[in-house]
Protein backbone atom coordinates (compact mmCIF):
# COMPACT_ATOMS: atom_id res chain seq x y z
CA UNK A 1 0.00 0.00 0.00
CA UNK A 2 3.04 2.47 1.11
CA UNK A 3 4.72 1.87 -2.58
CA UNK A 4 1.61 2.48 -4.49
CA UNK A 5 0.94 5.74 -2.60
CA UNK A 6 4.89 6.50 -2.75
CA UNK A 7 4.72 5.87 -6.30
CA UNK A 8 1.06 8.35 -6.47
CA UNK A 9 3.02 11.45 -4.83
CA UNK A 10 5.97 11.38 -6.56
CA UNK A 11 4.36 12.23 -10.29
CA UNK A 12 2.28 14.72 -8.11
CA UNK A 13 5.36 16.07 -6.40
CA UNK A 14 7.13 16.62 -9.50
CA UNK A 15 4.37 17.89 -11.43
CA UNK A 16 4.13 20.86 -8.75
CA UNK A 17 7.95 21.59 -8.82
CA UNK A 18 7.51 22.24 -12.34
CA UNK A 19 4.48 24.56 -12.29
CA UNK A 20 6.11 26.09 -9.45
CA UNK A 21 9.41 26.63 -11.45
CA UNK A 22 7.21 27.77 -14.14
CA UNK A 23 5.56 30.43 -12.78
CA UNK A 24 8.59 31.67 -11.33
CA UNK A 25 10.20 31.99 -14.87
CA UNK A 26 6.70 34.04 -16.15
CA UNK A 27 7.04 35.88 -13.07
CA UNK A 28 10.72 36.91 -14.03
CA UNK A 29 9.37 37.29 -17.26
CA UNK A 30 6.76 39.81 -16.53
CA UNK A 31 8.46 41.93 -14.33
CA UNK A 32 11.47 42.80 -17.27
CA UNK A 33 8.34 43.65 -19.42
CA UNK A 34 6.94 45.99 -16.86
CA UNK A 35 8.47 50.14 -16.77
CA UNK A 36 9.71 51.26 -13.96
CA UNK A 37 8.08 53.25 -11.50
CA UNK A 38 10.31 56.72 -12.07
CA UNK A 39 9.80 59.56 -9.00
CA UNK A 40 10.89 63.11 -9.43
CA UNK A 41 11.39 64.91 -6.38
CA UNK A 42 10.88 68.54 -6.96
CA UNK A 43 11.82 70.82 -4.60
CA UNK A 44 12.93 75.02 -3.88
CA UNK A 45 12.28 75.59 -7.05
CA UNK A 46 13.57 79.24 -8.64
CA UNK A 47 10.41 81.80 -9.06
CA UNK A 48 10.35 80.35 -13.12
CA UNK A 49 8.24 77.84 -14.37
CA UNK A 50 10.42 74.61 -15.20
CA UNK A 51 9.79 73.05 -18.02
CA UNK A 52 10.53 69.13 -17.68
CA UNK A 53 10.78 66.69 -20.30
CA UNK A 54 11.68 63.19 -20.34
CA UNK A 55 12.69 61.08 -23.90
CA UNK A 56 13.35 57.54 -23.86
CA UNK A 57 12.73 54.38 -26.40
CA UNK A 58 8.90 55.02 -27.53
CA UNK A 59 8.93 57.15 -24.82
CA UNK A 60 8.21 61.09 -24.45
CA UNK A 61 6.97 63.30 -21.49
CA UNK A 62 6.26 67.10 -21.68
CA UNK A 63 5.24 69.01 -18.93
CA UNK A 64 5.29 72.73 -16.96
CA UNK A 65 6.20 72.73 -13.03
CA UNK A 66 5.56 75.57 -10.96
CA UNK A 67 5.34 74.65 -7.84
CA UNK A 68 6.99 71.73 -5.43
CA UNK A 69 5.70 68.32 -5.95
CA UNK A 70 6.76 64.54 -6.46
CA UNK A 71 6.25 63.15 -10.11
CA UNK A 72 5.32 59.56 -10.40
CA UNK A 73 5.76 58.59 -14.15
CA UNK A 74 6.21 54.54 -15.66
CA UNK A 75 8.99 55.07 -17.64
CA UNK A 76 11.03 52.59 -20.30
CA UNK A 77 13.39 50.44 -17.92
CA UNK A 78 16.35 51.06 -21.50
CA UNK A 79 17.02 54.70 -19.75
CA UNK A 80 15.54 58.02 -19.84
CA UNK A 81 17.05 61.12 -20.29
CA UNK A 82 15.85 64.43 -18.27
CA UNK A 83 16.01 67.72 -18.97
CA UNK A 84 15.01 70.33 -17.02
CA UNK A 85 14.90 74.41 -17.60
CA UNK A 86 13.87 77.34 -16.00
CA UNK A 87 13.93 80.59 -16.96
CA UNK A 88 14.05 80.69 -20.63
CA UNK A 89 12.04 79.18 -23.02
CA UNK A 90 13.20 75.92 -24.54
CA UNK A 91 15.14 76.68 -27.58
CA UNK A 92 14.47 74.89 -31.20
CA UNK A 93 18.15 73.20 -30.89
CA UNK A 94 20.76 72.41 -28.60
CA UNK A 95 22.10 76.28 -27.46
CA UNK A 96 20.05 78.84 -25.47
CA UNK A 97 21.22 82.23 -27.51
CA UNK A 98 21.60 85.71 -25.75
CA UNK A 99 19.59 88.14 -27.89
CA UNK A 100 22.79 90.40 -29.13
CA UNK A 101 22.64 93.76 -26.93
CA UNK A 102 20.66 92.12 -23.88
CA UNK A 103 22.38 90.01 -20.90
CA UNK A 104 22.14 86.51 -20.17
CA UNK A 105 18.47 85.00 -19.39
CA UNK A 106 18.29 83.17 -15.70
CA UNK A 107 19.01 80.08 -16.86
CA UNK A 108 18.56 77.08 -14.10
CA UNK A 109 18.89 73.45 -15.75
CA UNK A 110 19.23 70.02 -15.02
CA UNK A 111 20.38 67.26 -17.59
CA UNK A 112 20.98 63.60 -16.52
CA UNK A 113 20.48 60.40 -18.39
CA UNK A 114 18.49 58.13 -15.92
CA UNK A 115 19.43 54.58 -15.44
CA UNK A 116 16.03 53.03 -15.46
CA UNK A 117 16.74 49.60 -14.81
CA UNK A 118 14.97 48.73 -11.73
CA UNK A 119 11.72 48.45 -10.95
CA UNK A 120 11.72 51.88 -8.83
CA UNK A 121 14.00 54.79 -8.93
CA UNK A 122 13.66 58.06 -7.43
CA UNK A 123 15.50 61.37 -8.33
CA UNK A 124 15.87 64.65 -6.66
CA UNK A 125 15.81 67.48 -9.20
CA UNK A 126 18.12 69.94 -8.82
CA UNK A 127 18.33 72.98 -11.37
CA UNK A 128 21.85 74.86 -11.06
CA UNK A 129 22.70 78.46 -12.08
CA UNK A 130 24.35 79.18 -15.01
CA UNK A 131 24.53 82.66 -14.97
CA UNK A 132 25.88 85.31 -12.65
CA UNK A 133 24.08 88.43 -11.54
CA UNK A 134 27.09 91.50 -11.44
CA UNK A 135 25.64 93.94 -9.24
CA UNK A 136 28.47 97.16 -10.19
CA UNK A 137 28.13 99.85 -8.03
CA UNK A 138 29.43 103.05 -10.13
CA UNK A 139 30.81 106.02 -7.82
CA UNK A 140 31.99 109.06 -10.04
CA UNK A 141 33.37 112.45 -9.65
CA UNK A 142 30.61 114.94 -10.01
CA UNK A 143 30.60 117.03 -13.00
CA UNK A 144 27.91 118.54 -15.65
CA UNK A 145 25.87 116.76 -17.57
CA UNK A 146 24.66 112.99 -17.74
CA UNK A 147 26.50 110.67 -15.22
CA UNK A 148 28.87 108.17 -17.07
CA UNK A 149 27.52 104.22 -17.76
CA UNK A 150 28.82 101.15 -18.08
CA UNK A 151 28.75 98.16 -20.82
CA UNK A 152 30.09 95.06 -20.58
CA UNK A 153 31.57 92.35 -23.21
CA UNK A 154 32.66 89.49 -23.62
CA UNK A 155 32.99 86.25 -25.77
CA UNK A 156 30.30 83.86 -24.84
CA UNK A 157 26.80 84.23 -26.70
CA UNK A 158 24.82 81.17 -25.59
CA UNK A 159 24.55 78.09 -23.21
CA UNK A 160 24.04 74.57 -23.99
CA UNK A 161 21.63 72.01 -22.74
CA UNK A 162 24.61 70.36 -20.98
CA UNK A 163 25.74 73.67 -19.37
CA UNK A 164 28.95 74.58 -21.66
CA UNK A 165 29.32 77.85 -22.60
CA UNK A 166 29.24 78.62 -26.48
CA UNK A 167 31.81 81.07 -27.97
CA UNK A 168 30.22 84.39 -29.62
CA UNK A 169 30.03 88.45 -28.68
CA UNK A 170 28.77 89.19 -26.29
CA UNK A 171 27.66 92.86 -25.43
CA UNK A 172 25.02 94.38 -22.98
CA UNK A 173 24.58 98.22 -21.10
CA UNK A 174 23.88 97.18 -17.10
CA UNK A 175 20.10 98.26 -16.16
CA UNK A 176 19.75 101.39 -14.40
CA UNK A 177 19.93 99.59 -11.43
CA UNK A 178 23.52 98.69 -12.18
CA UNK A 179 23.01 95.18 -12.99
CA UNK A 180 23.56 92.82 -15.69
CA UNK A 181 23.59 89.11 -16.01
CA UNK A 182 26.43 87.45 -17.17
CA UNK A 183 26.31 83.51 -18.82
CA UNK A 184 28.66 80.76 -17.47
CA UNK A 185 32.33 81.06 -19.11
CA UNK A 186 35.98 79.39 -18.59
CA UNK A 187 37.89 81.86 -16.28
CA UNK A 188 40.10 82.11 -19.35
CA UNK A 189 37.00 83.67 -21.51
CA UNK A 190 37.56 88.06 -21.70
CA UNK A 191 35.20 89.80 -20.07
CA UNK A 192 35.70 94.26 -20.28
CA UNK A 193 33.86 96.83 -18.91
CA UNK A 194 33.60 99.72 -20.52
CA UNK A 195 32.92 103.41 -19.11
CA UNK A 196 31.34 105.48 -21.05
CA UNK A 197 30.41 109.25 -21.22
CA UNK A 198 27.88 110.55 -23.31
CA UNK A 199 28.62 109.10 -27.26
CA UNK A 200 31.71 108.26 -25.80
CA UNK A 201 34.21 105.29 -24.50
CA UNK A 202 36.22 106.68 -21.37
CA UNK A 203 38.07 103.45 -20.71
CA UNK A 204 37.90 99.77 -20.57
CA UNK A 205 39.06 97.16 -18.24
CA UNK A 206 39.47 93.76 -17.76
CA UNK A 207 36.66 92.90 -15.32
CA UNK A 208 36.92 89.42 -15.71
CA UNK A 209 40.54 89.57 -13.80
CA UNK A 210 38.97 91.46 -11.67
CA UNK A 211 36.52 89.37 -10.95
CA UNK A 212 39.07 86.35 -10.52
CA UNK A 213 41.23 88.06 -8.35
CA UNK A 214 38.44 89.13 -5.74
CA UNK A 215 37.80 85.45 -5.49
CA UNK A 216 34.72 84.96 -8.07
CA UNK A 217 34.68 80.60 -9.33
CA UNK A 218 33.17 80.67 -12.81
CA UNK A 219 33.88 76.31 -12.50
CA UNK A 220 31.13 75.79 -9.45
CA UNK A 221 27.98 73.98 -10.43
CA UNK A 222 25.80 76.57 -9.66
CA UNK A 223 27.25 79.94 -10.10
CA UNK A 224 27.04 82.58 -7.34
CA UNK A 225 26.17 86.13 -7.84
CA UNK A 226 28.52 89.02 -7.16
CA UNK A 227 28.84 92.85 -5.77
CA UNK A 228 31.11 95.33 -6.85
CA UNK A 229 31.87 99.26 -5.92
CA UNK A 230 33.46 100.39 -9.01
CA UNK A 231 35.01 104.49 -7.52
CA UNK A 232 36.48 106.94 -10.29
CA UNK A 233 38.37 109.89 -10.12
CA UNK A 234 40.64 112.14 -12.41
CA UNK A 235 44.08 109.82 -10.97
CA UNK A 236 42.84 106.64 -10.58
CA UNK A 237 39.74 103.82 -10.66
CA UNK A 238 39.40 101.14 -7.83
CA UNK A 239 37.10 97.96 -7.68
CA UNK A 240 36.21 96.74 -3.88
CA UNK A 241 34.36 93.34 -2.80
CA UNK A 242 33.49 92.69 0.69
CA UNK A 243 37.63 93.25 2.17
CA UNK A 244 39.11 92.59 -1.15
CA UNK A 245 39.97 95.46 -3.47
CA UNK A 246 42.24 97.23 -6.33
CA UNK A 247 43.37 100.45 -7.42
CA UNK A 248 44.08 101.30 -10.68
CA UNK A 249 46.36 104.45 -11.71
CA UNK A 250 44.62 106.38 -14.39
CA UNK A 251 46.55 108.57 -17.27
CA UNK A 252 46.10 111.81 -16.97
CA UNK A 253 47.20 113.95 -19.92
CA UNK A 254 47.56 117.42 -19.52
Amino acid sequence: MENKLSKLVRPVFSLLLALEAASCSLVREGREDCPCELTVEIRNLPSYPVSLSLTGEGFREQMEVSCDTLLRLNVPKSGVQLLALAGTSPPRENTVYIPRGTDCPPIYLHTEWLETSKDTVRIALKLEKHFCTLSLFLDGPPGDGDPFWARVRGAVEGITLEGESVEGPFSCRLDPGGNIRLPRQSPQEELWLDIHMPESVVRSFALGNYMLDAGYDWTAPSLKDLSLKVSLSVTHLSFQSGRWTTEIPLKVEI
